[in-house]
């Protein structure tokens, strides 16, 4: 439950073999950042030069850069007969899959006309017109609320004064809010008075998921963050569930965490819901990148056991039925989550009888003892320290030696070491688990540190990452010797 997800782009890896016991599996690669540089190092880096004999400028030199990065990325859709991007109502809602470098050519144009913006302000105004950026959130957050993008025809614009007749809106406050958000370009205006969808508003009008997404955003995060200040000023260790911006956002401070709130109010749960479906769809997300990338050979030739914890419906689980044959999973989450799942979990019965679903709260003693692996995707990042050290502990009890532990999530990398798209987005979840949940994002010596902090017996394997992929694979195996005075002493395999 709780997973929160962004979309992503490739991720750029180095290939290690990871060593000790239980690494031969591992068939990723290991999470080693690319060397970090001082910030002007950073920002000088990969600038063309006029004729080779003579640095240009890097306002000319960035606009260089996105052309010839945007004649890449054209020249392939050209040659493989895929749609061009843009903003008319027909243009696709989505980049088709790419190869490499040229997904690598179009994250490069994102970032450089960031920064090129950036530069053309210059440092006064991009600070002026940066805290600005919350009335593009508020313009949709009105547009969706009032479901006002499903009101205007997919065919042909529409009156504004008519339009109005259909919305709940004043005639002002419309025209405020829709020509706010023609800035981003949601929505356009033709011609004076007439509204017309664009490819974004479309996708507001049509994408239930999306909705969910604007939805969940702006009307659950948006007021929590602009009390996180207020949070944290009120309790700087910042670690209670009960003491975030959403709690304070929502009047519940020391009295209930977000989940709770949440699992109290069916239309916030369900809009959660859909708001985590569209984005574990998203580029670089994909269960593919776990299921195709990591190896349970060994455990499914043993006929063993994983059990997917805070696994909501099984969907991981389910697709590594579908590739192991031999194993069987236990997915475990709160009573009402197994409940709402389908049933049968899979509509190939060979899959749905080793796919076991579990009424389980992941702040109990685990009750599945002996299993091979114990999963954890997208869970820890969704707890502070405290929180996140008694989760692990739960599992000691069910642990048999050489159990592996593992963590599906983001691993930070040293700043300015991530590619700039991945970090920007990486570096944003990072502060919602803070407004939401007291929580975090964590880099390898944090997660190393939780299992040091929840037993010695645990030994931290390292971090892996998939190509193309955001999520790391963190991995610990239980590893303890024999009772010395009744306290289990780990092997130092290291």
């Amino acid at each position: 439950m709780g997973k929160f997800q962004i979309s992503s782009g490739v991720c750029t890896t180095l290939p290690v073999a990871i060593q000790g016991p239980g690494a031969d599996h591992v068939r990723m690669q290991r999470d080693e950042p690319r060397p970090h540089h001082p910030c002007q190092h950073r920002m000088l880096t990969s600038i063309p030069k006029v004729n080779g004999d003579g640095d240009v400028s890097r306002l000319v030199a960035l606009a260089r850069r996105i052309s010839a990065d945007a004649d890449k990325v054209d020249a392939y859709l050209r040659e493989n007969n895929l749609p061009q991007p843009g903003f008319e109502v027909d243009a696709p809602g989505d980049f088709p899959s790419l190869p490499a470098d040229v997904q690598q050519s179009r994250q490069q144009i994102v970032h450089d006309a960031l920064e090129l913006g950036r530069l053309a302000r210059g440092p006064r105004e991009t600070v002026r017109w940066g805290v600005w950026n919350y009335l593009d959130t508020l313009s949709i957050q009105i547009i969706n609320s009032f479901g006002i993008a499903k009101m205007v025809p997919v065919e042909h614009p529409i009156p504004l004064s008519e339009l109005q007749t259909k919305s709940a809106l004043s005639a002002t406050s419309l025209a405020q809010v829709l020509r706010h958000a023609m800035t981003i370009d949601v929505f356009c205006e033709p011609k004076p008075g007439l509204v017309a969808h664009t490819a974004a508003s479309r996708l507001l009008a049509e994408d239930e998921a999306l909705q969910d997404w604007a939805g969940f955003i702006s009307e659950d995060v948006f007021p929590a963050g602009a009390n996180v200040l207020k949070s944290l000023r009120s309790y700087p260790e910042g670690t209670s569930l009960t003491t975030t911006g959403f709690n304070f956002a929502f009047n519940t401070v020391n009295e209930e965490p977000m989940f709770v709130t949440f699992g109290k109010d069916p239309v916030r749960a369900k809009r959660m819901a859909g708001a985590m479906a569209s984005l574990t769809g998203g580029e670089g997300y994909e269960v593919s990148h776990f299921v195709d990338n990591y190896d349970l050979s060994d455990v499914d030739n043993a006929g063993g056991i994983l059990v997917d914890i805070g696994g909501s419906h099984g969907f991981v689980s389910v697709d590594l039925a579908k590739k192991w044959k031999n194993m069987t999973f236990v997915v475990q989450d709160l009573p009402k989550t197994v409940e709402s799942a389908p049933k049968p979990i899979s509509d190939d019965a060979s899959i749905a009888q080793r796919v076991q679903l579990q009424a389980h709260d992941f702040f109990h003693e685990q009750p599945v003892k002996g299993a091979d692996v114990y999963y954890f995707r997208w869970i820890i990042h969704n707890y502070s320290t405290p929180y996140a050290i008694n989760i692990i502990k739960n599992l000691i009890p069910a642990l048999k030696p050489g159990a592996r532990i593992i963590i599906n999530d983001h691993c930070l990398r040293e700043p300015g070491s991530e590619e700039p798209w991945d970090e920007k987005v990486i570096r944003g979840m990072d502060l919602i688990m803070l407004t939401l949940l007291n929580a975090q994002e964590r880099d390898e010596g944090q997660f190393k540190e939780l299992f040091r902090a929840a037993h010695e017996g645990f030994v931290f394997k390292g971090v892996s990452r998939s190509p193309g992929c955001r999520m790391s694979v963190v991995e610990a195996v239980w590893d303890p010797k024999p009772e010395v005075n009744g306290t289990a002493k780990a092997q130092n395999v290291e």
